[in-house]
Parts: C-alpha cells; structure tokens; sequence
C-alpha cells in the first residue's frame, strides 16, 4: 500500500519544471541552442508555446546543428516567422564565417519594428538601393556589430539611419568593402545616442585586416565614450555637453581632438603626450573622480601637480609611463618617438599649494611599469607623504633591464617610503 502511494505521488510531481514560472523556463531555453529550444515544443501542451515567448533569441550557427534540411539563413527566417512575443528584446546572428545577410528581407518587416537590441557577428550586411520606409528599427535601443563587413559605407548609414531612437552603438572591427587606399569612412550621427564604444581587432588575422578607418561623429546626447582604436582618425562635428565617463585608448597624436569634451567628465582613461598634459590641465572637469593617465614621455612631479591642482575632487590616480614608437597610418614612413616630447620647465608647473585632493580625497593610487627614476620616486613620495585617506598604492615594476638584485632595492626603497596614512596597503608587483 505504501509502495503504491510512493509511485503515485512520483507520477504527480515528476514535471515540477513544467509548473514553473515562464521566466524562470525562458531563462532555461536561454542556455540551449535555439533549435533545441524549439523542440521543447514537443513535451507536452504547456511546453507547446514556450519557446515562442522567449523575450532574446540567439542563432549561433555552430550551434545548430540540428535543422534538418534547411540552410541556416531559412532556419532563422521560419523560426523568428513563428514568434509570438509582443516584444523580442535581443536578436543574436553569429556566422561561422563572414557571409552575406540581406537585411532588410532575410526577417518579416514586424521583427525589426519590435526590436530592442540586435547584434550582429561575422556578418556582410546587404542593403537594398533604396530600402522601403517601412523598413525601420523603430523600437531598437542597443545595436552592436562585430566583425561586420558593409557593402559600402552608405549601408553602414542606412543602417544607423533607421534606429531613430538608438541609445548604444558597439563597433567591433566594422569595416566597409569598398575601400579607398585601404580606408573606411563611418557617419555615426545620432541625436539620441547616449553610450558609444569602438574597438578594433589588433590581432594579424587576415580575415580581419586592420584598414585605417575614419569616423565622423555627431552625438551632441553622448554620456559614455570608449574608443580602443590605435589606427583610426575621428572627426566630431558637436560639442557632448553631457559627457561622464570617457575612456580613450586612441594613437596620442589624435587624443588633442577629445580635449574639448572633457570639461563635464568624472571617469577618465587617456592616451598623452606628456607635453600635452598643460592643454589637458585646462580643459579638465572639475567633478573628475577617477583619472588613468597612459603618458607618452616622460613625466614629472611639477608637471603631475599642475594637472592635479585642476582636480580637487579626485579619488582616483593610475598611472603609465611608455616610450613607445608607433607609425602614423597617413604617413608610414614616418615614425613618431614618444621621448621627443619632454615636459615643460618647472618654471611653469609648480604649483604654489599642496593640491586639495592629495590630502582630502585621493584613496586609491596606481603606478603601471615603474622603473625607479628620480622624478617617479618623487611622484610616489609625495603622493604617500601628502595622501591623508589613501587606502590602496600599488606599483607594478617594469621588467625592461632589470636585474634581480635591482630589482629588490626598488622594491625595500618603495617599502621604506613613509606614508602619513595609517590604513594605507602599499603593494609592490613584479611585472613581465
């Protein structure tokens, strides 16, 4: 009698998944390739539609194997036809290799006009020459291509003109097909967007040459900007009033284009020549609370303090040093060498008073491939002498020519450094 009631009882609760909520099962279908998903179709009337609801959908082509006879292209055009949910907030297409995809025409007109965010990966999107009114990403907020190849640059503009009311671009290696003296040339003007961020691939692939690229932007609503770019040019035609948080990982000779938006900033990463940090110095927001300083050159304590005078609320400091050489991309015969910048005379930069923040506000101080030179022992001394509230300096050691046993004086000269904050952890790293 017992047994049977056991039996029974397991015939009742043995499908407690189907009796969970539907965005607890859209999470679990999420975790499984799209065509999988789809067969969930089968397991019983409840599961019938799920799939159908499902608010993100991802079609990796390496991972779905399992369509039968259709071609990957027809597989996501049926399925996304068979969708019913009011909105589809994220559609992923991931190619195993860089392929033509007609957009629009490959996906009912309705996909585009409900749609939140699309990400395009490994792609060659194709635009028609005159592509119908209807056809208009209307609800889209969040776009991001990576590996993308266009046509031509008017599709790249086709594309962006018809998100009216896109918030966040993310380019990834986007290049366009026709090239002139392996150039690309990208329009992104978007009153209504807010985050932008542009990479490109470093890496020697060729399936992904690195074409020097052009980009003119006009995004006057702009808060976030990222930009790891080291070949590209940028033309900006408004000013971006609102901008917050900047991160600038651009070839120095460019970065005197971004000064002029930095004047509302509180998060900043910049690329500079050391000469160039008195023009930073004036533009600088005084709201600027987190400051990544990658100098070109070689740096000073007067030099750092007139730049520090200019950020009282400041809390905090990284810094790099490199003496890299690089090629300008419009000019590959000529090399630029970092060490022909040197700092202006202390005449200029010595400031009169300790800056505010080193005392008041500074917690966190970083010093990436320090090499041990008197102006960077002077650096390090005064930030630790002067930092009241600082919790945290790390210092990262350079590794160019460096021997062991200097190696290990650096570190004790560092250690014996006095420091008038109490709570401060100063940590000392060997870098390779």
């Amino acid at each position: 009698m017992e047994a049977a009631k056991l039996r029974t009882e397991d015939v009742t609760f043995s499908d407690r998944i189907s009796h969970l909520p539907d965005d607890l099962l859209f999470r679990m279908l999420s975790l499984v390739p799209i065509s999988d998903a789809m067969h969930t179709n089968l397991l019983s009337k409840r599961w019938k539609s799920v799939w159908k609801m499902m608010p993100t959908l991802e079609y990796d082509q390496s991972c779905c194997a399992n369509i039968g006879s259709l071609g990957f292209e027809e597989f996501c055009k049926r399925s996304v036809q068979l969708h019913e949910a009011p909105v589809l907030r994220t559609l992923t297409l991931k190619l195993n290799q860089q392929r033509s995809l007609k957009l629009p025409g490959s996906f009912p007109d309705t996909v585009f006009q409900k749609l939140v965010v699309l990400k395009l990966h490994t792609i060659i999107p194709h635009f028609p020459d005159s592509p119908p009114s209807t056809v208009c990403f209307q609800s889209l907020k969040s776009l991001h291509l990576t590996h993308v190849s266009f046509l031509g640059e008017k599709g790249f503009c086709r594309l962006i003109s018809a998100c009216p009311v896109l918030d966040d671009l993310f380019l990834d290696s986007v290049t366009s097909r026709i090239q002139v003296w392996l150039r690309s040339s990208f329009t992104i003007s978007v009153p209504s967007l807010q985050r932008l961020e542009i990479k490109q691939n470093t890496s020697h692939d060729p399936i992904y040459p690195s074409y020097h690229s052009e980009f003119k932007i006009d995004t006057p609503s702009l808060k976030y900007i990222r930009i790891i770019h080291s070949i590209g040019s940028f033309i900006f035609y408004e000013d971006m009033p609102n901008l917050v948080e900047a991160r600038l990982g651009v070839a120095p000779y460019q970065t005197d284009k971004f000064l002029r938006f930095l004047t509302s900033v509180q998060f900043l990463s910049i690329c500079i020549y050391a000469k160039e940090v008195l023009l930073l110095a004036k533009k600088i927001s005084q709201r600027l609370l987190h400051l990544e300083l990658h100098i070109y050159g070689k740096s000073s304590l007067n030099l750092l303090l007139y730049l520090l005078k200019q950020s009282p609320k400041l809390q905090f400091l990284k810094l790099h040093e490199t003496h890299k050489i690089f090629t300008m991309p419009t000019y590959p015969s000529r090399l630029i060498r970092s060490e022909e910048y040197n700092d202006p005379s202390p005449s200029v930069c010595n400031p009169s008073s300790i800056p505010e923040f080193v005392s008041f506000h500074l917690k966190a101080f970083q010093w990436l491939l320090y090499r041990g030179r008197e102006e960077e022992k002077q650096i390090v001394l005064y930030i630790l002498q002067n930092a009241l509230c600082l919790k945290t300096a790390a210092i990262s050691l350079s590794s160019v020519g460096l021997q062991r046993g200097e190696e290990l004086l650096m570190i004790k000269e560092l250690e014996y450094m006095p420091k008038v904050s109490t709570s401060c952890k100063l940590v000392v790293q060997h870098r390779e």
